[in-house]
């Protein structure tokens, strides 16, 4: 046999052995990016988004060296969690397309992410690389237009109301739980308010 067909057989032997090993580590990086943004929801919603960075690797379980590997400061960590959000609730309004219950499905997870993130949103806008707003608020009348539809051909809806009235609804009850002490403080005020919200946005008969 060739001498170079030779080597090419044992550069491609070589090369095959080695993609195992390469698939474990990137998906141990991947897990501790995961573990890392669950901590820092965790640990921003119980101390604030000022905490220590340490505090949300120990809650992460790793060290400082990952953490920073990950996300360079607090604002990336945030960033990150915002869009961790989105993309569930992205995931839910697919898991519940066309069910009677998607709409309120849908409102209820995004007012809880509002419980869990209350400082997010104005902690990310004094920083160096901010949300842009526009593109977000797109995103999410995006998010709620065929479930309200749905909602208000069921009559479970007013008819009158547009997604982006929904993202007032959402801002008004966030505003109800941004200065409330505690988690559980911010979940109680956000449950009195979203039943007093369902109870406007129920048709009248």
């Amino acid at each position: 046999m060739d001498s170079g067909v030779h080597l090419w057989i044992g550069i491609q032997s070589r090369r095959g052995r080695r993609r195992p090993g390469r698939l474990p580590r990137r998906r141990d990086a991947r897990d501790n990016r995961e573990r890392l943004v669950a901590a820092a929801r965790e640990v921003f919603a119980e101390s604030g988004f000022d905490v220590p960075l340490d505090a949300i690797a120990r809650r992460a379980g790793v060290g400082r060296a990952t953490l920073y590997r990950n996300f360079p400061d607090r604002y990336a960590l945030g960033s990150a969690i915002f869009e961790h959000n989105l993309a569930a609730l992205e995931a839910l309004a697919r898991a519940h397309a066309g069910r009677a219950d998607a709409f309120t499905t849908l409102l209820s997870a995004t007012i809880e992410q509002q419980i869990a993130s209350h400082a997010l949103v104005p902690a990310l806008m004094t920083g160096p690389t901010a949300p842009d707003l526009e593109a977000l608020r797109r995103r999410m009348i995006r998010l709620l237009a065929a479930p309200l539809r749905q909602a208000q051909a069921a009559g479970q809806i007013r008819r009158d109301l547009v997604a982006g009235d929904v993202l007032s609804v959402i801002a008004m009850v966030s505003a109800v739980v941004i200065h409330a002490p505690s988690v559980a403080a911010r979940r109680r005020r956000a449950t009195r308010a979203l039943q007093l919200v369902f109870d406007g946005l129920i048709p009248r008969a």
